[in-house]
């Protein structure tokens, strides 16, 4: 593939075209796009235009451009992203229907260390308070849903997320290693994760593992609520029983994958 004149292939200015559209800027024109890449407007906008001639991007009455359906088609017609979401769905419907709070899925990305999230249901009644955002990415280290599915990875890969953590030029109270080498031991221990004011100082997260064929972490289903509603004794029972569900859904061994009270029940 054809580099620029900076050494910088056309895929990747293709993909910083496309990180540019985010939910606060769904349209950009030319220029817009040019700022938030830092390319040149003539090439945004002729990067913009083969694109849009593709389907990937569209033109909106305006002139500007957004993110077309073909590029939804494409990545949902085979992508493993969009399988785990459609079989979690009915499991997050049912914790959801149950507690009334935030619930969410999402699936890990350990080279970034992050966590992605491809679903989330909102408290009933309320939108806010809660930062796990389709398309959204968190820090592993940092939310009930990271900590539920770093706890099960590899110890080396747990190892080299921890040293990351710890690398951070500003790393929170949940990253030191020690802290954060008993925090996973624990949610090894029970089976869950529960993480207080992490993304919010008056929320509460719990978060279950989700296993695929070979009992590999894919996954993990969350709960996110207000510290004066926390209810463990609600919470955990449903959202075990769904990851669990899930986990065998998605080709997981029937057997209990957690060590704690709340797995065995």
């Amino acid at each position: 593939m054809a580099n620029s004149a900076s050494g910088e292939s056309v895929i990747r200015r293709v993909v910083r075209v496309m990180e540019a559209f985010t939910r606060e800027r769904p349209s950009l024109t030319s220029a817009e796009l040019a700022r938030a890449t830092g390319l040149s407007t003539s090439t945004a906008h002729r990067l913009a235009a083969g694109l849009a001639a593709e389907g990937l991007l569209a033109r909106t009455e305006d002139g500007r451009f957004a993110v077309g359906a073909r590029m939804w088609e494409l990545a949902a017609r085979s992508n493993p992203l969009e399988e785990f979401r459609r079989r979690g769905l009915p499991f997050l419907e049912g914790v959801h229907a149950a507690v009334r709070q935030h619930v969410a899925l999402a699936v890990p990305d350990l080279e970034s260390g992050t966590v992605l999230y491809i679903e989330r249901l909102d408290q009933h009644g309320n939108a806010e308070g809660n930062l796990g955002e389709v398309a959204a990415r968190l820090a592993l280290t940092g939310t009930s849903t990271g900590l539920a599915i770093l706890a099960h990875q590899e110890p080396g890969v747990r190892e080299r997320v921890i040293a990351a953590a710890a690398a951070s030029p500003e790393p929170s109270a949940h990253d030191a290693g020690p802290h954060l080498r008993a925090t996973l031991a624990e949610v090894r221990r029970t089976g869950y994760s529960r993480l207080v004011g992490a993304l919010g100082e008056d929320n509460v997260g719990y978060a279950v593992p989700v296993f695929g064929a070979g009992r590999a972490v894919i996954g993990a289903v969350s709960v996110v609520m207000p510290r004066d509603e926390d209810r463990a004794e609600l919470v955990l029972p449903v959202l075990v029983a769904a990851g669990r569900g899930l986990s065998r859904a998605m080709g997981a061994e029937r057997r209990p994958y957690g060590v704690g009270a709340w797995m065995r029940r």
